[in-house]
């Protein structure tokens, strides 16, 4: 694995807008493998997204998606190639500052959510301000708090019910625990959001409202947004679909 390079040769992760079309991710000869691989998981030629679009990636299990997400939230680092997010190089970027730069400028839907099981609604939203200095700032630049746009953007998802404002995520069921993890993405207005398969153990009804929530938000807040999923039927919801399988050429099994 390509090690981190220090910070003398980091590049800077301070804020980096970017007008719609702009290109937000460019990846070129992308390779990464598993310590105890006996090959690629993923081996991509060329993946480009521009500012502001919508796309869908799909993929069966095994493919190399949640790899894929990983590599551009900059919580893995590539073995070879380029691999360029928000005019960043994270293949040059050391792991201390790929952490920096993803809590200041990308949100994270994970397919298992990540909450906090003993924290609030809205201390589990908050979290994402408490590792980012840019995140509150622009909060703050907008003339209001953190605390109050975790509430606006819980209200905004349907979690504005008193009854819920002193329970634990744990007590919530799945569908609310979702749209808890998608306004701590959301918060701070991120550049890039990344959902990780979050409609999965949704039926057909709850994704849809879900996604209309999702769409809604990244709207308004200017987001670039990459959705991955198993689930086809989603795609037509999207800017446009990229069938991992047709630009992995990887010869081994992916996660």
């Amino acid at each position: 694995m390509r090690q981190s390079s220090g910070s003398s040769a980091a590049t800077s992760v301070g804020k980096a807008p970017a007008a719609s079309g702009d290109l937000i991710i460019s990846a070129r000869d992308l390779r990464f493998r598993w310590p105890a691989g006996d090959c690629d998981t993923i081996a991509i030629g060329k993946l480009e997204i521009r500012a502001g679009e919508r796309v869908f990636i799909e993929g069966p299990s095994g493919s190399g998606k949640t790899t894929l997400l990983n590599l551009l939230a900059a919580v893995l680092q590539a073995d070879a190639g380029d691999l360029t997010v928000l005019g960043h190089d994270l293949t040059r970027i050391a792991s201390t500052r790929r952490d920096q730069f993803r809590s200041d400028h990308i949100g994270f839907v994970f397919q298992s959510f990540n909450l906090l099981p003993y924290l609030s609604l809205i201390d589990n939203v908050l979290l994402a301000c408490r590792f980012s200095q840019e995140r509150r700032a622009r909060i703050v630049a907008r003339g209001t708090t953190p605390a109050a746009e975790a509430a606006r953007l819980l209200a905004r998802l349907g979690l504005d019910d008193p009854a819920m404002a002193g329970r634990g995520v744990h007590q919530l069921s799945t569908g609310q625990q979702q749209r808890v993890a998608v306004a701590r993405a959301l918060i701070g207005s991120p550049e890039l959001v990344i959902c990780d398969e979050p409609t999965s153990a949704l039926d057909t009804a709850a994704q849809g409202a879900f996604l209309n929530l999702l769409e809604a938000e990244i709207r308004d807040a200017g987001a670039t947004l990459v959705f991955v999923s198993h689930d086809r039927s989603l795609a037509g919801r999207f800017d446009r679909s990229i069938d991992l399988a047709a630009i992995n050429h990887a010869a081994g099994d992916g996660l």
